[in-house]
């Protein structure tokens, strides 16, 4: 109820953007079957399936680092209808295409139109929502990623098991769906408010220019790092990890996502509201905390209820970081850099799904070294620690937010 309390407090546009952000997510079904398409259907080798989704990866951190100056030109709407048209069109061509060079540059052009739509969304989240409302927004947004990306690769691992192309053509009809829907809806909504009662610039609360921007962002960005590390462990390694590594069955696989996500959809956002009153660096104190407590107990994984506890706990860790690292990273821009500063956020997401695997498999492969969750989990603590004295630092934090 505390959820359905928030989303229903939401302006027009943030709930349009929940249900075409929600949508848009639903149809993420190709891309988590990309490599084994392009083994089975065109024939690829291994190694080549690797470097093109390698290739996907890196034309969305290319589009992370310029979107800022993107949006800044044409506007978050207009970036947001572009990567959802741009999207479609890419995945209708996709199948059809056997040239492998080609299949490298649409892969990098997939990579980069679909990355697009979530700083822009993050832009948008910005500027139709107070500061006091942020958290709770950034919150409802992950809600409708995260309830997108729970069922769009489900029913896309049902749909490829019959008809691989299909996963491709349903992907690309919900991103027009999507489309039409804010082509429709986004128009109307802005016009709407603009007629009602025109809305502060970009980022209420924000100001023309932000004291120590730069030493803040640097430090929150090299905060976050180890996050976006530690978080794409579960997608990235977990299931290879349980069935090659443990002596575990198989299904504790699905059973961690399960949790994961059952979790996050039910109390991510009652979290955010109860913890709207506490500044940033208390919040990222606690969600460190439990992310690394979490991850570091990842590392026994020979008992399968500390895997759950575990899972549990970084699940929590993970509602409470997210949000607000996205909320304190506004909070420490200017109206004309907060775009910038959300891309160079989402790069740092690539970066850790790119990096984890390879860093994962090598940490295992070698029994002297440390196991790449209690390393990830040790990280973690040591940057609360880190939080917690550096929010005492005009130069470094900024304590008011």
């Amino acid at each position: 109820m505390g959820t359905y309390r928030a989303l229903r407090g939401l302006n027009a546009r943030l709930q349009s953007l929940f249900m075409i952000t929600l949508v848009f997510r639903m149809g993420t079904m190709a891309f988590p079957f990309y490599a084994a398409y392009l083994i089975h259907q065109h024939a690829v080798s291994a190694g080549t399936a690797g470097l093109l989704v390698g290739v996907y990866g890196a034309g969305a951190l290319f589009v992370d680092l310029i979107i800022g100056a993107v949006i800044k030109r044409l506007g978050a709407n207009r970036v947001i209808l572009g990567s959802l048209l741009l999207n479609a069109l890419l995945l209708l061509i996709i199948p059809s295409v056997d040239n492998t060079a080609a299949l490298f540059v649409l892969s990098f052009l997939w990579g980069a139109c679909y990355e697009a739509f979530t700083p822009a969304t993050f832009s948008e989240t910005v500027t139709h929502s107070s500061s006091e409302t942020r958290k709770v927004a950034f919150s409802c947004n992950r809600l409708a990623i995260n309830i997108g990306m729970a069922i769009g690769p489900l029913l896309g691992s049902l749909i490829f098991l019959s008809n691989a192309d299909a996963v491709f053509y349903i992907n690309a009809a919900l991103s027009l769906v999507s489309f039409a829907a804010c082509l429709r809806f986004g128009r109307a909504v802005t016009v709407g408010a603009a007629q009602a009662a025109p809305l502060a610039s970009k980022g209420n609360g924000l100001p023309e220019t932000a004291p120590h921007e730069r030493s803040r962002l640097l430090v929150i960005l090299l905060a976050a790092l180890p996050v976006h590390v530690a978080y794409a462990l579960p997608p990235t390694f977990l299931s290879a990890y349980i069935i090659t590594y443990t002596e575990l069955p198989a299904y504790y696989v699905g059973i961690i996502f399960f949790i994961n996500a059952l979790l996050v959809i039910l109390f991510e956002v009652p979290i955010n509201q109860r913890m709207a009153h506490l500044s940033s660096s208390r919040s990222l104190v606690a969600g460190f905390l439990l992310a690394g407590v979490g991850f570091f107990l990842m590392g026994f994984s020979h008992v399968g209820a500390m895997l759950l506890v575990a899972t549990v706990l970084w699940s929590l860790g993970e509602m409470i970081v997210f949000p607000g690292i996205t909320h304190y990273v506004s909070s420490i821009s200017s109206r004309h850099t907060v775009d910038r500063n959300l891309g160079y956020y989402s790069a740092g997401v690539n970066i850790g799904v790119m990096i984890t695997p390879s860093l994962a498999f090598m940490l295992v492969a070698q029994p002297s070294l440390p196991s790449p969750w209690l390393l990830s989990g040790t990280v973690l603590l040591l940057f609360a620690v880190a939080v917690g004295v550096m929010k005492s630092s005009t130069l470094l934090w900024n304590k008011e937010a």
